[in-house]
């Protein structure tokens, strides 16, 4: 049990200039009309790219590389001066840096962001890459973790640029590979940054962090990810997925809610990583809990679409403006490679 009264005091998120509807993109990516319904049913409306679409498909991997730390670096300080929200860059202790969706093999995006925005040289850096679409959750542990400790405000950050790791398909054709897999990650990844400042203060709408949870099956280690292939990236998205996501977040949620002595009906909030319309359901379905409370997943999906690590990030913004009561408690669900589900309870209050 984590008894510590460090909390969320400001989040933020970052999406680029363009976005697309789902048939622009559709008809860019230009697959045959039997793929629609991937683009129409995905329960998004628009998605935002760093890389314009006229050019996603021909980027080499240098140059996708270049992309990506321009756009990451760019984006990810829109977050970071928006959550400080006027406070001194130089009073954060800890910055971490989450992203799975490009290389920035040292010095970090967090360097890079320490040198632009003026980070005090003594602040410690923790970059986590590889972990997915649930980079966000040990990102989020690491920075309370660092605050409970030192009592010093941690930071953070993160941003997934999928439009930097698209896999082109050979001949403009569908690669049917694991029931295309690349055109249904096509139909529904996107590009944003999001970022949390941990730290204390007497703002009852801002949630303590009580408790953390998490699972993981590697059973499916195969079924969500990245490969190489051909000197790329390339998604690794089994169908599955939307099945075996409540196997490893039920878990997760059952235990922590148990240490807390909380039931299901007790939490007021739930904030889902908005990995599309089936995994929200197939979520929603196996904790038992109302659509209602699924909504503002289900707005970030439709605005944004899947945007990676980031999602709960956006979603957690959106929280934060909600007509909250004090004492209310919130669930933040993540899911991502390994598989690995993992669960956050938070709580509003003075």
């Amino acid at each position: 049990m984590l008894n510590s009264n460090a909390k969320i005091i400001s989040m933020s998120y970052a999406v680029p200039e363009h976005s697309y509807t789902q048939e622009e993109v559709f008809q860019e990516l230009g697959y045959p009309k039997t793929f629609r319904r991937l683009f129409s049913d995905s329960g998004i409306d628009r998605r935002h790219f760093w890389v314009l679409l006229p050019r996603i498909r021909k980027l080499s991997w240098q140059e996708q590389q270049e992309e990506y730390i321009r756009g990451a670096v760019a984006l990810s300080k829109q977050a970071i001066l928006n959550c400080l929200d006027g406070r001194s860059p130089e009073d954060i202790a800890c910055i971490v840096f989450c992203s799975c969706t490009g290389f920035c093999p040292g010095p970090t995006i967090g360097h890079i962001l320490s040198k632009e925005l003026g980070f005090s040289p003594r602040a410690y850096h923790t970059n986590i890459g590889s972990m997915g679409c649930e980079g966000g959750f040990p990102g989020l542990k690491r920075a309370f973790d660092f605050t409970t400790v030192s009592g010093a405000m941690s930071l953070v950050v993160a941003c997934e640029l999928s439009s930097c790791s698209h896999f082109p398909e050979s001949d403009g054709k569908p690669d049917p590979e694991n029931h295309f897999e690349l055109a249904r990650s096509n139909a529904i990844f996107a590009d944003a940054s999001a970022c949390a400042l941990i730290g204390f203060d007497n703002d009852p709408r801002h949630p303590f962090i009580i408790d953390t949870e998490t699972r993981t099956n590697t059973a499916y280690i195969g079924d969500l990810g990245y490969i190489w292939r051909e000197g790329r990236l390339r998604v690794l998205l089994s169908r599955k997925v939307p099945e075996l996501a409540p196997l490893v977040v039920k878990p997760a949620v059952e235990a922590v809610l148990k240490r807390q002595k909380l039931s299901i009906a007790d939490i007021a909030w739930w904030v889902i990583h908005a990995a599309g319309n089936s995994v929200l359901d197939n979520i929603r379905d196996a904790l038992g809990i109302d659509e209602e409370k699924v909504k503002l997943s289900r707005e970030t999906l439709r605005r944004f679409g899947n945007t990676s690590s980031t999602s709960v990030g956006i979603t957690g913004k959106s929280l934060m403006s909600q007509d909250i009561t004090e004492g209310d408690y919130a669930v933040v669900i993540s899911i991502g490679p390994g598989l690995t589900g993992g669960a956050t309870i938070l709580r509003f209050g003075a």
